[in-house]
């Protein structure tokens, strides 16, 4: 499904684009892919694989919001997954070396060679791929966002401008894996609010109306409120009050 760039889209890019030039470290990745490119090009997992896909010489790199989903646990995953990826390359190609997405995914894979599939990502409904040629060194790169609806929403112009900075933002971390540990990475998942959406419920929290903290943070009441359906959502609540006894603030260094 195409979907039309509003003002607001654009100004969300633009953030995200700029937020991604002070990525120096796979925590600061993980957090800016999470909390920023997620509003960009909403998914569940994203999968970095590059290397030689004519030789199935491979490597990985996940970023997931979903429990489990780990870059070691996709490379210890019994079954062909590199087979998968580098079908996925192919067809790349074949479509003029051009992003594609495909609905229905989970249809598609033989759940008993790919156990990941039937497990960790059973919910997975679509997905889409973005390729980027490396001539010089040989180490093509797939991006690929994977999403529990049935239907990936892409837009061409949002994802040029967007993954050329993804791309160089990944190339200046090592494996994303291994600056966080798992209780750490548990945590962030189960919260996974963004800088904006602690700040909000840190109001909330004091039991400061939508109105006053749009006043405080400058911002209208209809983006507090916006904010705020988010952050139910991701802390699984219905209410105010639930919200308040269900978050958990971010630990202080």
């Amino acid at each position: 499904m195409k979907v039309q760039i509003e003002k607001q889209n654009w100004n969300t890019l633009i953030e995200v684009i700029q937020r991604s030039y002070s990525i120096r470290k796979h925590i600061d990745f993980f957090r800016w892919q999470q909390d920023y490119v997620s509003n960009v090009v909403p998914h569940d997992v994203l999968i970095a694989v590059w290397g030689d896909f004519s030789k199935g010489i491979l490597n990985y790199d996940v970023c997931s919001k979903l429990p489990g989903i780990r870059t070691q646990s996709l490379r210890e995953s019994p079954g062909h997954i590199d087979n998968l990826m580098t079908n996925l390359y192919k067809k790349w190609l074949v479509n003029s070396e051009r992003w594609y997405s495909i609905n229905n995914f989970a249809t598609d894979i033989d759940a008993d060679e790919l156990p990941i599939f039937n497990n960790q990502l059973s919910d997975i409904n679509s997905l889409l791929v973005y390729g980027i040629r490396d001539m010089r060194g040989n180490n093509d790169c797939l991006y690929i966002f994977m999403d529990r609806k049935s239907e990936f929403e892409s837009c061409s112009s949002i994802l040029g401008m967007l993954i050329p900075h993804l791309d160089a933002a990944l190339r200046r971390v090592e494996c994303l894996e291994s600056d966080m540990d798992d209780d750490e990475l548990s945590e962030y998942h189960v919260q996974g609010l963004s800088d904006r959406e602690h700040e909000i419920i840190h109001w909330v929290r004091l039991g400061k109306t939508n109105y006053e903290i749009s006043m405080i943070l400058s911002i209208s009441p209809n983006t507090v409120k916006n904010h705020l359906k988010r952050i139910f959502s991701k802390l699984d609540v219905s209410s105010r009050a639930h919200a308040v006894a269900t978050y958990v603030p971010p630990k202080l260094n």
